[in-house]
């Protein structure tokens, strides 16, 4: 029997020729399965769609499925549901007579005229300008477990939360910088960029902002143009990764989470190492080297935790150390959450540098602070977090435990600025009356007033003099 190959050859070509542009035929920017999508969106009803953009549709029909409700329950006068119609004043909340489009906002703890802010524009009155709430001038954006913030030189606010590098303008306008509500590390900008947990945010000579990326364990540097890069240490959220400790060059240093930078009068940048209960610090040339600290504290059976002691920078002991600032001078501040204390090290003192305490005095081994205000031993905290300097070079320290903002001077003089350390519990008001949930950081603007990150309720709250 004679078999025609050449034949067979030229048909299977042709089948398969037809095949691939059976495959090929679907239209662009559809898809029938996940692997249609460029890896940055899935396939849902066969279109390539962001999972935020899938999340809103849902949203939008679970909405539409709902009976259609036009009421003025609280009787302000104007009504609030989802079949009032389009254009006509809501009511941001009719469970609440105190607030509604058009009041007259004054100085208290609610939105009076729904514009999604609290108390904008009243002097001597705290402010919510970015919340955990979607909405208002933050649009789609909010805030989740902040960090850190400062104040940029145009007078914008940097803050960072759980995932995310944000910027925030003075009247409350939000926009991402970098990150994602996807923790994970990966370089780059906008919205690729991965961060786990970014703490600390510093501006460098250049005017690009440097920042603790605490679960990643590394350090790391945004542009002005909002590129994303390593700067020191192995950057990896991997548990084996993690718990590590190495000076060297740049790519052979290891941190151990992170949490808050300064810049050195020489341009150095100086790291609170948390997990390694270190302060370190990265040289011009990238190599990393070790300040003061000798490591984590540990346990002695029926003693607590040894974690605490002052002295020649090599031998002395920091025990879970949260903030740093550096002063004009080069002696550096740390603030110490289970010593409750701020401690200095002077750099140049003595052939390794020392460390003694400015302020504070508790039981060490049991981390038991209190508030009070006084003169270094005199004085108690209770678990201390976020520092910056006021425009007399003074400290303002959160006091985190107490819900209360302090100022340190120089000689180790405390005294309380703001809050009620007798009622944690955040509420906005006047200067007098404010009060924090659970304040984290905090950072001075120019006209006087105060920045403050309350993690307790995921607010960054403007309290105006």
């Amino acid at each position: 029997m004679h078999t025609n190959y050449k034949g067979f050859a030229i048909t299977l070509i042709f089948l398969l020729g037809l095949a691939s542009l059976a495959c090929s035929s679907r239209k662009e920017g559809t898809c029938e399965r996940d692997s249609h999508c460029d890896g940055l969106t899935v396939c849902f009803e066969k279109k390539c769609l962001s999972m935020k953009e899938v999340k809103a549709i849902r949203t939008q029909r679970e909405e539409d499925a709902k009976p259609k409700i036009c009421k003025d329950n609280d009787g302000d006068g104007v009504k609030a549901g989802n079949g009032c119609k389009k254009g006509a004043p809501i009511d941001c909340d009719d469970k609440n007579d105190k607030m509604a489009p058009g009041k007259v906002e004054i100085c208290d703890d609610f939105d009076n005229n729904c514009d999604g802010l609290v108390n904008e524009g009243l002097a001597k009155c705290s402010q919510a300008l970015f919340t955990g709430k979607t909405g208002g001038k933050q649009g789609e954006y909010k805030l989740n477990s902040p960090h850190s913030v400062i104040v940029d030189d145009d007078g914008s606010l940097l803050v960072t939360d759980s995932h995310h590098l944000w910027r925030v303008s003075k009247d409350g306008q939000v926009q991402l910088v970098a990150g994602s509500h996807l923790p994970n590390f990966a370089d780059g900008q906008g919205e690729a960029v991965r961060f786990s947990h970014p703490h600390g945010i510093i501006k460098d000579r250049n005017g690009d902002v440097l920042l603790a990326d605490c679960k990643n364990n590394c350090v790391r540097r945004v542009t002005r143009e909002g590129h994303v890069s390593h700067v020191a240490g192995m950057c990896s959220s991997k548990t084996k990764d993690t718990g590590q400790f190495a000076d060297g060059g740049k790519d052979q240093a290891r941190f151990y989470c992170p949490t808050d930078l300064a810049l050195d009068v020489d341009g150095s940048i100086v790291v609170l190492d948390q997990g390694n209960a270190r302060i370190r610090r990265i040289g011009l040339d990238g190599q990393v080297s070790t300040i003061a600290g000798v490591g984590p504290v540990h346990v002695e059976d029926g003693e607590g935790q040894m974690g605490y002691l002052d002295g020649p920078a090599n031998e002395a002991r920091f025990n879970d150390p949260q903030s740093v600032l550096v002063d004009s001078k080069g002696i550096i501040y740390v603030s110490e959450s289970f010593n409750c204390r701020i401690r200095r090290i002077d750099p140049k003192k003595g052939e390794h540098g020392e460390v003694s305490t400015l302020a504070g005095e508790s039981d060490t081994l049991l981390g038991v602070g209190g508030h009070k205000d006084g003169r270094g031993a005199k004085a108690k905290f209770n678990f201390p977090h976020g520092m910056a300097f006021d425009a007399k070079g003074n400290l303002l320290v959160v006091d985190t435990g107490n819900a209360v903002i302090r100022r340190v001077t120089p000689r180790g003089r405390v005294s309380t600025v703001v809050g009620r350390p007798d009622k944690p519990k955040a509420k906005e008001g006047s200067w007098k009356d404010v009060q924090f949930g659970m304040p984290i950081d905090v950072a001075p603007g120019p006209d006087g007033s105060l920045y403050v990150l309350d993690a307790g309720v995921n607010r960054l709250r403007k309290i105006v003099p």
